[in-house]
């Protein structure tokens, strides 16, 4: 667990990086919502961002365009210690874990890792000095 400067305490965040881009459909009158891909580089600067801020000492989930083992990779990379599937899994069905789960296992043995631990935050400063792309 984490303190904020409120002396809260967090134990893990969600980081997807919609909220603006939700609150720019909603004034322009769009219903529905914004998911899989159009997500994935902005909410992944956020990942990495907010990773950053905590010095990795919070677990975050990352969310937002996961739809391939390379796209799961990458937001680990950027921070996330768990990913959550949603858009793509609804799209590809439950075989779409067994890709992601091969291509992290693959991933693991080149580099020599037993586990995720040290995959997870390698590309934080990659990720996060990017510019947020702009959402309109």
């Amino acid at each position: 667990a984490g303190r904020t400067g409120a002396g809260t305490v967090v134990d893990a965040a969600i980081v997807d990086g919609s909220a603006h881009m939700m609150n720019l459909l909603m004034s322009l009158g769009a219903a529905g919502g914004l998911s899989g891909r159009p997500l994935f580089e902005r909410a992944t600067i956020m990942l990495a961002k907010v990773h950053r801020l905590t010095g990795g000492r919070i677990p975050l989930i990352g969310i937002g365009g996961i739809e391939s083992g390379e796209t799961a990779l990458a937001k680990i990379e950027a921070g996330a210690t768990l990913i959550q599937l949603y858009t793509a899994l609804v799209y590809e069905g439950p075989g779409l874990i067994e890709r992601i789960k091969e291509h992290l296992v693959s991933t693991m043995a080149a580099e020599g890792a037993t586990n995720l631990a040290p995959l997870v935050g390698r590309r934080v400063d990659e990720w996060a000095d990017r510019p947020l792309p702009e959402s309109g």
